[in-house]
């Protein structure tokens, strides 16, 4: 999916997360910068669906099982919003043979 922008995904990883928020279970100062489970409080569950819901919106499936076990080997075993973002921007700018649609 050529043309989509960083900033148009991290918009949208924030929208997707606004609305998970519509019973205020999390903090949502959101930047570049937050932590999906330091500063804003997600559990797995809630990573997972925000992953499964980015791969709606975009209707493409993502390796984020392969994402999520790299920042499992990590000293720190969190994602940063502009992680999360740019792992979705390499995959809808990868090459076409290399994506997996849903």
């Amino acid at each position: 999916m050529k043309g989509v922008t960083r900033d148009d995904i991290f918009q949208t990883v924030v929208n997707i997360i606004t609305k998970m928020n519509e019973e205020g279970e999390y903090s949502l100062v959101v930047t570049p910068n937050t932590w999906l489970v330091a500063d804003l409080g997600f559990e797995s569950i809630d990573v997972v669906v925000l992953s499964v819901t980015i791969q709606e919106h975009y209707q493409q499936s993502m390796p984020f099982s392969e994402f999520f076990a790299q920042i499992g080997q990590q000293e720190i075993r969190d994602i940063r919003i502009d992680q999360f973002a740019d792992f979705v921007y390499q995959h809808l700018n990868s090459n076409p043979s290399e994506i997996h649609p849903l």
